[in-house]
């Protein structure tokens, strides 16, 4: 084997690995967590540095009613916050479904505390919105607000 043949290996075996380290590089990705709510419900997110991200659970929620006969609604409402992160207490709106009202959409108002406790994410979390029914009579309003807290894992 000549001289330039050697050369021209170890320069094609270099090449080879430099793109394998580059392709096996990759960006920083967020870690899926998953756990459970004080009520029992499944929670899952994505923490990405500080940030909590594509945060998915329901929280129980009630609905009273202030105008007129005080009912009440009370149930499991979707929580979907638009944004979270650690060691700080993130207040963010967005308007969503709102399973107490049929589905029709309402701003929603979030609450979302959270904080590593070894491997586990811990915190609370809250939602508040209002809605109105129209009526032959007059028009029923609802005031809606639901809290709990959790416990979260890596997956």
């Amino acid at each position: 084997m000549t001289l330039r043949k050697v050369v021209n290996l170890s320069l094609a075996t270099a090449i080879i690995l430099i793109l394998v380290a580059l392709g096996s590089a990759s960006p920083a990705s967020a870690t899926k967590y998953a756990g459970k709510t004080k009520g029992g419900s499944s929670i899952s997110f994505k923490l990405n540095g500080s940030k909590l991200k594509a945060i998915k659970t329901v929280v129980p929620t009630i609905c009273i009613e202030t105008t007129g006969t005080y009912g009440s609604r009370a149930g499991g409402e979707i929580f979907r916050p638009p944004k979270g992160q650690l060691g700080k207490k993130v207040k963010s709106k967005a308007l969503q479904p709102a399973a107490m009202n049929q589905g029709i959409k309402a701003t929603k108002s979030y609450t979302v505390e959270a904080r590593r406790s070894g491997k586990r994410i811990k915190g609370k979390l809250r939602l508040s919105y209002s809605f109105l029914i129209p009526d032959l009579y007059g028009s029923k309003v609802f005031i809606c607000s639901g809290s709990t807290s959790f416990s979260a894992t890596p997956r």
